[in-house]
């Protein structure tokens, strides 16, 4: 993994400083007084990788007082140029994490999955290291240069077995474990098989003994099935005929109730030929409707006389009903004259004005109710006169309502001489039509008695075979149960039959299943040792066991330089245990002029020394593993424990080591070291967040 372009956003000390850009630089020294963020922009290297840094939190690194924070991390691995993206809002957790690839086109293609953690998988996949691995060996962190030396000695094992890329031997062991397990339980399959074919085998002389058992009985009931369908032979027979015999007789009743229902329509036909034959009969109905409408035309007679009359008693009643009218009106006039006269003082007439003495006044007043009289007279004689017309004209609308309700018949009177005078037409023809009746009702009854008589024959037959089918429910379940236990016998002679030709086969599997578990056997037997080389103890512990004296020659070449030849680590792989064991670890031990001690008893410059040499080690160990790739290197910190002697050979440590990696960061605050490497990175504060500047 080889840095190229760093681009931060609001991360840490930096707010939207320019982007650093690696190209050209070699080994290069990162400066700038304590706080710039000289760390700070490594922590966003691996943070942008692995999603770690040095603080506790993502919200921690999120520049003080912005919502959100971005790195964008681009590195070239082997021929191939990657990205990353990632990103993280301080409210809500979301985050952003995008991986491409910049393909033969130059653009970027993406490779992220469909999650954040798929996403990070993929990354560590193609960079072949995780962080843990990183930061004890190309990465020595401020203030945990110590990562690999102060770890317990198992532990340190461990991150060199990362290193080596061991773990893909844990996969074969795995891998070989998986196989031996598979293999046992196809092993105990085939054990259980064997037995299984072992004990059917064993079973040869009870199957023959069934067999000869089987066949005895087969043959004992085949003869007692053989007699029992000759029997039913019989009965189906029988049965056969009673279906034929039933459909003769179905068909007769079908002819019957034809015949019947003809007969009866020839018995109708009859009556009501007879009954129109009946010529006197509808003479005397005929001559009593023509009596009857005499009688009603005498009536309709009766009836114009009452009508006129009655008409002209009602013209004389309206006329002496206008004659009182006027009489009264007349009366009334005269009345009043009178009354006219007797009331008036002046000797003159008051309605004509002439001269007029008491005694013609007398006179005409007694002429005038004269008349009055007479006019009422008249009235009283017409009253009289129109009483009696009344009561006339009541009598004259009583006999005029029974002479209409006679006369309503007189329609149908007529209409049934009509019908009756037909009838009588008609009448001749039924008597001849009678007749031919009587001779077709006659072949109709005699060819129903015929079949009367045929179907009690069908009925007598019937009668014998049903005798015969009588008992068929109970020969059918005999012959049943015969055809069952034929079945079964012949099933379990067949099953002892299948039974002893499957005994061959299986010796034949027996054979072939044993020279199977000796085969899977030896197959074991391969995996048992695979799985051993696989193993701590196998090959895995031959690559430590070769690594160890390289990092050993490469950490003391450094420690020989930096302490002048005083100081020579080595690295103790095995240890014998109280118990006489023999048990795996990785324990450094250091010689000086005072003699062999532990790491753990070292501290200040000479740990340190040690810590960048081992760690120095373990980089170049890491950048020359093909598997991993890696060729940058990081030293953060660390010179202050040491004099200036001591930094001198440090610096020229890393100067021996850069033709092993194409990256090599330094990251340190003292003055004296900005000129002691070719480039020069400068970290500066300002009031908009830190900057980046490549000198």
């Amino acid at each position: 993994m080889i840095p190229i372009r760093l681009e931060l956003t609001n991360f840490l000390a930096y707010k939207n400083p320019a982007p650093l850009d690696f190209t050209g630089i070699h080994v290069a020294v990162l400066t700038g007084e304590n706080g710039a963020g000289k760390s700070s922009l490594l922590d966003a290297l691996t943070w942008a990788l692995w999603g770690r840094a040095r603080a506790r939190t993502d919200a921690e690194l999120i520049h003080s007082g912005q919502s959100e924070m971005r790195v964008e991390f681009m590195f070239a691995l082997g021929d191939q140029h990657y990205r990353v993206v990632r990103a993280k809002r301080a409210k809500g957790g979301g985050g952003v994490l995008d991986f491409q690839i910049l393909n033969a086109e130059g653009k970027w293609a993406g490779l992220a999955e469909a999650t954040i953690p798929k996403t990070q998988d993929k990354i560590t996949q193609t960079l072949r290291l995780n962080y843990e691995t990183f930061v004890n060996s190309a990465y020595l962190m401020q203030g945990k240069a110590d990562e690999f030396t102060a770890k317990r000695p198992t532990e340190r094992k461990q991150v060199l077995s990362e290193i080596l890329g061991i773990q893909e031997w844990e996969r074969y062991e795995d891998r070989a474990k998986q196989k031996v397990k598979d293999i046992d339980s196809q092993l105990a399959r085939l054990a259980e098989m064997l037995r299984d074919i072992e004990t059917e085998l064993g079973r040869q002389s009870d199957y023959e003994r069934e067999l000869t058992d089987a066949q005895t009985k087969v043959i004992e009931v085949a003869a007692r099935l053989r007699e029992a369908e000759s029997g039913w032979a019989q009965i189906e027979s029988a049965r056969q005929a009673l279906v034929t015999l039933q459909k003769q007789v179905d068909d007769l009743d079908k002819r019957l109730r034809d015949a019947e229902k003809e007969l009866a329509a020839l018995d109708h036909d009859l009556r009501e030929a007879q009954s129109r034959a009946d010529s006197a009969t509808i003479n005397r109905d005929l001559e009593a409707a023509q009596n009857r409408l005499t009688q009603l035309e005498a009536r309709e007679t009766e009836r114009e006389t009452a009508t006129r009359t009655r008409q002209h008693q009602g013209e004389l009643a309206a006329q002496l009903r206008g004659e009182n009218e006027a009489a009264k009106l007349e009366a009334d006039t005269l009345k009043k004259r009178v009354e006219t006269l007797q009331t008036a003082t002046e000797p003159r007439c008051p309605t004509c004005g002439q001269p007029l003495s008491e005694s013609e006044r007398a006179t005409l007043v007694a002429e005038l109710n004269t008349e009055v009289e007479a006019r009422r007279e008249r009235y009283r004689v017409n009253q009289a006169q129109l009483k009696t017309l009344a009561d006339e004209q009541a009598g004259l609308d009583k006999t005029l309502t029974l002479l209409n309700a006679d006369l309503r018949d007189k329609p149908n009177l007529i209409k049934r001489l009509a019908d009756l005078q037909a009838a009588l037409v008609q009448a001749a023809e039924a008597a001849e039509k009678i007749a031919g009746l009587t001779e077709r009702r006659h072949r109709w009854f005699t060819s129903i008695e015929s079949d009367r008589e045929q179907l009690n024959q069908l009925d007598a037959q019937a009668e014998q075979y049903n005798r015969i089918l009588r008992d068929s429910a109970v020969k059918q379940r005999a012959l049943d149960t015969l055809r069952n236990e034929d079945t079964l016998t012949k099933a379990k002679m067949g099953a002892a039959q299948q039974r002893l030709a499957s005994l061959t086969g299986l010796a034949k599997q027996r054979d072939s299943k044993r020279a199977e578990h000796t085969r899977l056997a030896d197959e074991r037997g391969l995996y048992d040792e695979l799985r051993d080389a696989f193993g701590k103890k196998g090959v895995p512990a031959l690559m430590i066991e070769a690594a160890v004296p390289e990092i050993e020659a490469s950490a003391n070449a450094l420690l020989n330089r930096m302490t002048n030849g005083r100081m020579h680590l080595r690295f103790q792989t095995q240890k014998e245990t109280q118990a006489g064991e023999t048990r795996e670890t990785l324990d450094i031990q250091i010689s000086d002029e005072l003699g062999t001690r532990a790491y753990e008893m070292y501290s200040g410059g000479e740990a340190f020394r040690v810590n960048f040499a081992v760690r120095l080690a373990l980089s170049q160990l890491l950048a020359r593993r093909a598997g991993t790739q890696l060729q940058t290197l990081i030293v953060d910190e660390g010179f202050g424990v040491l004099d200036a002697s001591g930094r001198e050979r440090l610096v020229e440590a890393i100067h021996a080591a850069q033709g092993d990696f194409q990256r090599i960061l330094v990251v340190t605050h003292l003055d004296e070291l900005k000129d002691a490497f070719p480039a020069r990175i400068e970290i500066t504060k300002g009031p908009n967040g830190s900057e980046i500047a490549v000198m």
